[in-house]
């Protein structure tokens, strides 16, 4: 019998094998000494499987995507500023080289090379061992696999920290410190990446059965060849980098010399990126991929008994509104869906490190049976009001642009004309007529708005407090509005992030809570593929192209789909992608590499454009909390925020190496 491993819970669990694994805290340790029992590694199938997921196990550490990484300090949320961590430190300009190694999932850099060191001692060793039960067919079929993980740990070096050292090999452990590699051309290392993807697309299967979900695929390669090359033709790649003359003193890429970065754009990229998106979204829809639909779902709510969430304004159950909280479910069900319950969207997902449920929880979700409050969340990840803006009305419009929408001047009126706040509860949680305080803005928008942003007078979840709906009262300072006493775990913009939190999440009055594995979150999903595709067209003039493929995210939207006559002045072409991609792949960790590769990130990470509402004040009236407020945090903007900073020990350490400019 064939031994079947999952390399997810290989990941989740880190069960690897202790004579593999790396112990290292710096770049120069790309591969740990030649050890005695290094055979026992590979003695049989089971063991060489074991080896094998290793290599891929810190994925799951440095995901894009969740956590408090790096990625989340981009303008789709704040976190509370008593955090001071470090994606903080990025946001507001403070990151260093003496401060940048934040170990774990913080640490793109360190992690990666290590894991390379553990991927080309997993290649090497195949050639050298004779595993029982090992297939030569196999043993091609791991280097493949190996050759992948080698491919994507390159590729999260270098959209974090530009040009970077190519390891294609064993490294000698006693080499000198002035052979270490230093960085190579941005175009080189794309190259390489794209060289392995390529070669490893080849030999590997075009999906994976259920038990070795996470394990790279033909598929899987494709996908990711595509995002490179869709990075390597963007602005800050392809002629518009932001230092001119930064390049190497003491190293030269073979064929470059010693330039890091292309000075001059290259339409080619565009087309070959092009090319790229293309072959990946045909291998994904012949593997059999698609977007994940309201059927999917429904079986999905049937098997959790979960019935439709609250809407403003669908509260009638007329067909219409049906299919609209339908839809609603369906996006909440998307980000907490795995393949077995029918998510056919996901190309390819792990189960992160970091369970990115507590961030988003309130604070406040029920009293236990002696009295106390339950544990509750931190609160901690509160969506900018840009990013509130910037999700469509059910027209598919902005807000602004909306003539159907309530005009700006209305935004922070009741949505409930005519009502008015309850009377603020203080021993106990919130009731329904906090609805009443629902504003303007958070009404008459489209589901992925209701689906993963929460408001004030909105329903966290049906079933969350005991079985029961909890209701969000932000400006009540007793359950879960500010509190000077707990201002660490505080919603600083008056909205919590909803996305990855699973619909059927409870809590007990025993202390208990429930709500399955941690989702498996996307590295690579469809509505991706038909994102990236759209983008490629667009930069080269492929206009109906472009809309065909942004269509297929807002048809699964439920909202109108794009013509020409909706490229204005207001909106053009290229805004509708970016809008697009900000809206459908929210805090999935793609917006911190979109705006510095679009070259916009000054812009818009500048000090004094994140805002949120009120949320500074013990029990504020309707009118104070509705107020657009400069978030209370000294974020900025300064052209070396584009690349992530070498630590200063590892520069030390490797005179070949130079800084990313401005460190």
């Amino acid at each position: 019998m064939k031994v079947k491993q999952n390399i997810i819970k290989a990941a989740w669990l880190l069960a690897v094998p202790t004579t593999c694994l790396v112990a290292s805290c710096n770049y120069l340790d790309v591969i740990p000494p030649a050890q005695a029992d290094f055979d026992d590694t590979m003695k049989d199938e089971s063991a060489t499987l074991d080896f094998l997921y290793s290599c891929y196990s810190y994925i799951a550490y440095t995901m894009p995507v969740a956590g408090s990484t790096i990625e989340t300090s981009s303008d789709e949320i704040v976190q509370p500023r008593m955090w001071n961590d470090y994606p903080q430190n990025m946001a507001w300009g403070t990151i260093s080289a003496a401060n940048c190694s934040g170990g774990g999932d913080a640490e793109i850099w360190t992690t990666s090379y290590n894991q390379l060191g553990q991927v080309h001692r997993f290649e090497q060793l195949l050639g050298q061992l004779h595993p029982t039960g090992v297939t030569e067919e196999e043993k091609d079929e791991y280097r493949a696999e190996a050759e992948f993980c080698d491919a994507y740990y390159h590729f999260r070096v270098l959209a974090a920290y530009g040009p970077c050292p190519i390891i294609k090999e064993v490294v000698d452990p006693n080499i000198a410190s002035n052979q270490i590699p230093g960085r190579s051309h941005f175009d080189y290392c794309v190259d390489y990446i794209v060289g392995l993807l390529d070669g490893a697309a080849k030999r590997l299967p075009e999906t994976r059965p259920q038990e070795e979900l996470g394990r790279a695929t033909s598929v899987i390669a494709k996908c990711l060849k595509a995002k490179v090359l869709l990075y390597a033709a963007s602005p800050l790649w392809n002629g518009s980098f932001f230092k001119s003359g930064w390049q190497n003193t003491n190293w030269e890429t073979e064929g470059y010399g010693k330039e890091l970065v292309s000075t001059q754009y290259d339409p080619k990229k565009w087309d070959r990126a092009l090319t790229a998106c293309q072959e990946a979204l045909t291998a994904a829809q012949k593997a059999g991929y698609e977007l994940f639909d309201i059927d999917a779902a429904d079986k999905k709510a049937e098997r959790d008994e979960l019935g439709l969430p609250f809407v403003p304004g669908k509260e009638s159950d007329t067909p219409a509104n049906i299919q609209f909280k339908k839809r609603v479910r369906m996006f909440q069900y998307l980000s907490t869906c795995h393949e077995g319950d029918g998510n056919k969207e996901l190309i390819w997902a792990m189960r992160p490190n970091s369970d990115p449920t507590w961030a988003r929880l309130p604070i406040r979700i029920l009293k236990k049976s002696d009295g106390t409050w339950a544990s509750g969340g931190w609160t901690g990840f509160s969506p900018t009001l840009y990013a509130v803006q910037h999700f469509y009305t059910e027209n598919g419009k902005l807000p602004e642009n909306d003539d159907m929408f309530p005009a700006q001047s209305k935004w922070y009126d009741r949505f409930y004309a005519g009502t008015e706040s309850p009377e603020l509860v203080k021993d106990g949680l919130d009731k329904e007529d906090v609805k009443n305080d629902i504003i303007n803005l958070n009404g008459g928008r489209e589901a992925r708005f209701y689906a993963w942003i929460v408001f004030d007078g909105d329903q966290y979840m049906q079933q969350i407090s005991n079985g029961k709906p909890l209701w969000m009262n932000f400006k009540n300072s007793n359950t879960n509005g500010y509190n000077s006493d707990n201002a660490r775990n505080i919603a600083g913009t008056g909205y919590i992030s909803r996305k990855f939190i699973n619909p059927v999440i409870k809590f007990k009055p025993d202390g208990s809570y429930s709500w399955g594995y941690a989702p498996r979150l996307p590295l690579i999903r469809m509505a991706e593929l038909y994102l990236n595709l759209a983008e490629c067209y667009a930069a080269l003039g492929k206009t109906q192209e472009a809309l065909d493929n942004l269509n297929k995210i807002r048809e699964r939207a439920g909202i109108p789909d794009l013509t020409t006559a909706d490229i204005t002045d207001k909106m053009s072409l290229t805004d509708w992608v970016r809008n697009e991609r900000y809206v459908e792949l929210y805090e999935e960790g793609q917006r911190y590499y979109d705006l510095r590769r679009w070259c916009i990130a000054p812009q818009m990470l500048k000090a004094g454009t994140r805002y949120g509402l009120n949320m500074s004040t013990i029990n504020p009236s309707f009118e104070d909390f509705n107020k657009p407020t400069l978030v209370d945090q000294p974020f900025k903007w300064t052209s070396r925020q584009y690349l992530l900073p070498i630590w200063d020990k590892e520069l030390y350490r490797s005179p070949q190496l130079i800084q990313a400019p401005g460190y």
